[in-house]
């Protein structure tokens, strides 16, 4: 069960700071540097000479900061973050790692870290396919950064997109609500719906949040933008509807969302 403690980092930025020396290096011995801009930001531009890319940037509201995407699927994943109330913070390119791998200095730039709930930091490497397991050097590259991350006490992962009706359906419920992000809400309306769910003794109805809230389609908007806010948690894993199901974040053992 989480348990976040009041001294743990906030943001991706603080929790690596904790940990790498002023020269990038880590405690644990001499295996390898972590390499950040001073400023927090992605430490690969996404303009990469040669290399034709689908690149664009995306707004977070969770993270404060736009995300650069070299594909659509770190875009999509970028959505997943941005609604998933376990994600407390997440950024894209955040450093460079560098180890040496068969006598060599190799290099890792992660597409993305994630600052969770319970403390965990995952370090994620985002595909379309498979296709990178058929690549002996590269996936021995990869299981050297899932050592390195294992010695800090990191996760790491690599995330391919499901293509299953489960997974559709969750996506397309992430896509709607990630939409929503930046629907202004005050400390007014947390109070109003969390009342609610106290009454209905911790869950109630999509609907119901949205009538508490005022206007029903616009009180659906506002509670959208708080399940990005870590507020609210609805359910994903049916189509959203008006029956779909409502609670609160700190009901899940999570930290408390505060209203952006």
């Amino acid at each position: 069960m989480p348990n976040y403690l009041s001294n743990s980092p906030t943001t991706v930025s603080e929790a690596i700071e904790r940990i790498a020396q002023p020269d990038g290096s880590v405690s644990g011995g001499p295996f390898g540097r972590i390499v950040m801009t001073p400023d927090g930001r992605p430490i690969r531009s996404i303009i990469t000479g040669r290399r034709r890319l689908v690149t664009g940037s995306y707004a977070s509201r969770k993270a404060r900061r736009a995300m650069p995407h070299e594909s659509m699927n770190e875009l999509s994943f970028f959505h997943e973050s941005e609604v998933d109330t376990y994600v407390v913070d997440y950024r894209a390119q955040p450093f460079r790692l560098e180890f040496i791998l068969g006598g060599q200095l190799r290099t890792y730039i992660a597409d993305c870290a994630r600052l969770l709930s319970d403390g965990a930091i995952e370090v994620i490497e985002i595909k379309g396919d498979y296709r990178h397991t058929s690549d002996e050097h590269y996936a021995t590259k990869l299981e050297a950064v899932g050592e390195f991350c294992h010695r800090l006490g990191w996760q790491f992962r690599i995330v391919v997109p499901e293509n299953t009706v489960a997974a559709r359906v969750r996506h397309e419920n992430i896509h709607l609500i990630q939409s929503r992000r930046m629907v202004s809400y005050a400390a007014s309306h947390c109070y109003l719906a969390l009342n609610l769910l106290q009454r209905e003794n911790g869950e109630a109805s999509l609907a119901q949040v949205a009538r508490a809230l005022g206007d029903s389609r616009a009180g659906t908007s506002i509670a959208m933008a708080m399940m990005v806010g870590r507020v609210l948690d609805i359910e994903l894993d049916r189509p959203i509807s008006a029956d779909s199901r409502v609670a609160a974040v700190d009901s899940m053992n999570m930290r408390e969302g505060a209203a952006q």
